[in-house]
């Protein structure tokens, strides 16, 4: 599933691509991803303005559009993500379609229909967004080991996971944070020591910001830093020892025995 670097990099190419360009009309061939509202409806407020500005919470893109109140919302389920280029071209997997006035398309594509599209006034009308959890960029040293105090009877790798507690954060980053921290996937938050909780915090921040940078998930993790070329490939660990995979707070969880005791 897209996690927050992904989404991240989904917010600057929308920003660089579709903004500031009215919608001429938008294709649905899978209406049911659409929420809150009927497709009809959607197309009625959304065609003929300009969307203005993308921001994101947790694994959640943001669009404000120019001239109603309501605001676009995607999510991107396991698969999704947004590709734009010139119309008459096809694609197989996209759900929706917001076609352009300068000849251009901008397509959500959902190739297993796990994600959403929202049109909604308030975004706290998504349950998910009224109770989402800190931003793990924007939170303080002293907040998050805070929350690590309120959560201590916890698993780290369920904590990580919980939404409403950090948001943005899932399988795979949680992994990698994991192995640069040192800290089994395994380990209850009670039992870390002080000094681990803040290797945490730190390891959090630059594997988010690393992977910002890098790219969405075929961006070039350099697998001599990263865990993430090594789950479906060698299963070594940068420092090559053998992987273990287990499935820890219901998800197949990567590391190493070695790197992480």
């Amino acid at each position: 599933m897209p996690e927050l670097p992904d989404v991240e990099n989904f917010k600057k190419y929308f920003k660089k691509t579709s903004l500031h360009k009215k919608v001429e009309n938008i294709e649905s061939n899978q209406k049911s991803l659409i929420r809150k509202i009927t497709f009809n409806d959607f197309k009625k407020k959304i065609i003929g303005h300009k969307f203005e500005d993308a921001w994101r919470r947790g694994k959640f893109l943001i669009i404000e559009i120019g001239g109603i109140s309501e605001k676009l919302i995607f999510h991107f389920g396991m698969t999704g993500y947004l590709s734009y280029f010139k119309q008459g071209k096809e694609s197989h997997f996209a759900k929706v379609v917001f076609n352009f006035n300068n000849g251009y398309k901008l397509e959500w594509i959902n190739k297993r229909k796990l994600g959403k599209i929202y049109l909604v006034e308030d975004i706290r009308e998504i349950s998910l967004l009224k109770n989402m959890g800190v931003e793990p960029l924007e939170i303080s040293e002293k907040e998050f080991l805070e929350l690590l105090e309120n959560n201590k009877s916890r698993g780290i790798k369920s904590f990580f996971m919980d939404q409403t507690e950090i948001a943005g954060i899932g399988n795979i980053f949680s992994d990698e944070i994991f192995f640069r921290a040192k800290i089994s996937p395994k380990s209850k938050i009670q039992d870390l020591s002080n000094s681990k909780k803040k290797a945490l915090y730190d390891k959090m921040k630059k594997v988010l910001k690393e992977a910002i940078k890098i790219g969405p998930p075929e961006g070039s993790f350099d697998p001599s830093r990263w865990l993430i070329p090594h789950r479906q490939k060698d299963m070594k660990c940068p420092n090559g020892h053998d992987l273990k995979k287990e499935t820890i707070a219901g998800r197949s969880s990567y590391y190493c025995p070695i790197c992480q005791k």
